[in-house]
């Protein structure tokens, strides 16, 4: 009860000044004309820089074919060798768990890589 009443003590001052419009500057509204401009600048530079970077951010079929044509070749090596890892303990006895779990752990991420990364680059619904 007692931090339940403490809780909301702390959060309803912060909901309060977080709720509050933002001040005028004195002044009136020509200063904060000037200032609205002023960002509006700077919001159009960093855009222009951003459209500049875009192009270079921008893969080709081909190559997106090639990144998951390897990602891919890398999964099935790791794969075969988390199963060989995995027989060798069950036939053959070795203590080798530990490196079964490693491999099965860069698998499984390197299988949601390459699935996310398809999905982005190869969508039918984008």
């Amino acid at each position: 009860m007692k931090t339940r009443l403490l809780f909301l003590l702390t959060l309803l001052p912060m909901l309060l000044v977080m709720s509050q419009p933002s001040l005028a500057a004195p002044g009136g509204s020509a200063q904060q004309g000037t200032s609205m401009q002023r960002d509006l600048g700077a919001m159009q530079a960093f855009n222009d820089t951003h459209a500049d970077e875009e192009g270079l951010l921008k893969v080709k079929a081909k190559e997106r074919h090639e990144i998951l044509f390897f990602m891919g070749l890398a999964l099935i090596i790791t794969l075969v060798i988390t199963v060989l890892f995995g027989l060798s303990m069950v036939l053959g006895g070795k203590q080798v768990f530990v490196w079964h779990m490693i491999f099965a752990g860069i698998s499984v991420t390197l299988a949601l890589a390459h699935a996310v990364t398809a999905i982005i680059w190869f969508s039918p619904f984008g």
